[in-house]
């Protein structure tokens, strides 16, 4: 059965498919967004996970989409409402100890310079260096991906050239061995989420990338999502809508159709086939390639390069209702009545226990010790729960790819260590409780379609960023297929809730279709 003919078919309406058709459907384009789940927005979502409580139920903090895609898509200034919690960051310690990172680099070298002299002035010095590193990624954030050689030569000798050097060149550990001296301080800017290790290089990049979400010269506008952050994903729907493309929810892709080397349509898990003149697909590279198309359709050595592609970063998502504040012993004693401290936190309290959770499951087992990003949405936006009652999350890391037991041994296991570390960190956690889930990488991936649960699509190693995100030969967004596009996190320049990968590959369809039109 064939019953509609469009000019694009985007495979699926999560934030970048939907950015990227509300481009292309703007430019005047007859666009068809197709998503298997019975909801848009893939990774991108809220749901009332328990009656009266709204979760975001994976992505939960939002880097964008930021003030030139919203202004091209014309989203109302009020569609939603991104809230800044302050501090930024609350990162307890084993010995009860803490770093708190506040809007305020003032007030926060402030407090740092407890932990030694050197650590206050190495934090604004420190806060400084990233401008300038942020400063290089956000003229290349809504661009095509550059190679390392095309950035050299537009950074030397100009202030941004170390930084830019640090970014290709340095772990993120490393360099913050130049700006601090204790490990407390250090570990509370590091990250490694996306690259596993802090020490590895490239991984400063990873993380500056994300800071650079905006575009050129726009400040970072991270924070919670008011709704969660499915609310963004609704006013990007209500945007392709207005320009007249059409979203199928319940409509899963069963294989790209190919004619003569050209992508032709899709065909759907029912049977249906939908025609078109070109096809984008907003799944990760690994199930686009190797799920989405048929075998024979790829060359063997592109097949197999693609099943090379890192996807080892996998996150897991633990919900909660709790009935009061978590109990953190770190909390300093003056800011004890005050849940929003308690916002964004962070458990990753050493190197070495950085370095441990990911050997764990690189090995195909639970973190034992999970490095944990937490949070406490209902300190700044009660209304999400009912009264009295907190909503309560954490991004856990790491699931293994390769895990050497069932999923539900793996959740059960990964549930006892999440809470046993809380309880860690805040004894009498567990009696809070009052529901919680657990969905491990491989429940991720069974409901967002992302391989193995790699929320990123593609680990934001240094081999898989820039002009090598997800390949070195196919990274400006088209395929080996002659009408095949990729939309997705795994391509330039980053995942999180940017939209970025969606605009550069509109701006790149468009590009390319205005050349055709003019020859």
């Amino acid at each position: 059965m064939n019953n509609r003919n469009a000019d694009v078919i985007v495979i699926g309406a999560g934030h970048n498919g939907l950015v990227c058709a509300g481009y292309l459907a703007k430019a005047g384009l007859d666009v068809l967004v197709v998503e298997r789940s019975h909801r848009i927005g893939g990774a991108c979502v809220s749901e009332e996970l328990t009656p009266g409580f709204i979760f975001s139920t994976f992505a939960y903090s939002a880097h964008g989409p930021g003030p030139k895609i919203c202004g091209d898509l014309e989203i109302p200034a009020d569609a939603f409402t991104i809230v800044p919690t302050d501090p930024g960051m609350f990162l307890p310690f084993p010995d009860g100890d803490h770093c708190i990172l506040w809007a305020d680099r003032e007030k926060t070298a402030r407090d740092l310079e407890r932990f030694g002299p050197r650590e206050g002035p190495g934090y604004l010095d420190y806060c400084q260096f990233l401008e300038s590193a942020t400063h290089v990624m956000q003229s290349i954030f809504l661009e095509p991906p550059p190679t390392h050689r095309a950035l050299y030569d537009r950074y030397a000798g100009t202030p941004f050239e170390g930084a830019l050097e640090a970014m290709l060149t340095r772990s993120h550990w490393d360099v913050l061995c130049d700006y601090f001296e204790t490990e407390k301080v250090r570990c509370a800017m590091a990250r490694s989420d996306d690259v596993g290790y802090p020490t590895a290089v490239g991984s400063l990049l990873a993380d500056v990338m994300e800071s650079a979400s905006g575009g050129a010269g726009v400040e970072n506008i991270s924070g919670l999502p008011d709704g969660g952050m499915g609310v963004i994903t609704a006013a990007l729907a209500d945007a392709v809508c207005r320009y007249g493309a059409e979203i199928r929810t319940e409509s899963s892709v069963e294989r790209v159709l190919i004619k003569n080397g050209q992508a032709t349509g899709v065909r759907l898990s029912g049977g249906e086939t939908l025609t078109a003149r070109m096809v984008v697909s907003n799944a990760d590279p690994k199930r686009t390639f190797l799920n989405l198309l048929d075998p024979d359709e790829l060359d063997r050595g592109f097949r197999e390069t693609v099943t090379r592609i890192k996807t080892r970063a996998n996150y897991m998502k633990y919900h909660a209702v709790i009935s009061a504040a978590p109990p953190f012993t770190a909390i300093p004693p003056e800011l004890a009545d005050d849940p929003r401290l308690l916002a964004s936190m962070r458990i990753s309290p050493s190197l070495s226990y950085m370095e441990n959770a990911w050997l764990d499951a690189q090995k195909g087992l639970p973190s034992r010790q999970p490095v944990m990003s937490l949070q406490l949405p209902t300190a700044y936006l009660p209304h999400m729960a009912k009264p009295g009652k907190h909503i309560f999350g954490a991004w856990v890391r790491y699931g293994p790819p390769e895990p050497k037991m069932s999923n539900d041994a793996l959740r059960d296991e990964s549930l006892k260590n999440i809470i046993a570390t809380l309880e860690s960190y805040a004894p009498g956690f567990r009696d809070l409780i009052e529901w919680q889930r657990l969905y491990t990488n491989f429940d991720i991936e069974n409901e967002t379609g992302i391989t193995n649960g790699s929320i990123r699509h593609v680990d934001m190693t240094l081999d898989q960023m820039l002009y090598r995100r997800p390949l070195p030969s196919w990274s400006a967004y088209k395929s080996p297929i002659e009408g095949l596009w990729m939309c997705g996190s795994g391509t330039h320049p980053c995942g999180s809730v940017t939209g970025a990968p969606g605009h550069n590959a509109a701006q790149a369809i468009l590009s390319e279709r205005g050349r055709e039109k003019s020859i």
